[in-house]
């Protein structure tokens, strides 16, 4: 194989996965944790509601089962595309809970 042709198929092969990684980015989902104080529940929709204003849903009514407005709480959920958050996991955290250090090196 020439050089030029050499060439053209790095040139091709670069161009093509360029394009696949665009192609295949996970777009608006992530996941997320978060601390907060439920405001408010509804338990015919399984759903919360966080003092900051963001919904959480469950398709498991058990977790929201010792959950109660006013606990602070430390939620494990993923957002998707259509603008809801579901819910993976929910504790209840105490004022003295240390949430989500990153231990540091010295």
């Amino acid at each position: 194989m020439g050089r030029y042709q050499l060439m053209l198929v790095t040139m091709v092969l670069g161009a093509v996965t360029s394009f696949g990684y665009a192609a295949a980015s996970p777009g608006d989902d992530y996941a997320g944790r978060e601390t907060g104080t439920v405001r408010f529940i509804d338990r015919q929709q399984n759903l919360i509601q966080l003092d900051d204003g963001t919904e959480l849903r469950t398709t498991d009514p058990r977790m929201l089962q010792n959950i109660h407005e006013g606990m602070r709480v430390l939620v494990d959920f993923v957002h998707s595309m259509d603008n809801t958050n579901e819910l993976n996991s929910i504790e209840p955290v105490g004022a003295d809970t240390p949430v989500d250090v990153t231990p540091t090196t010295n």
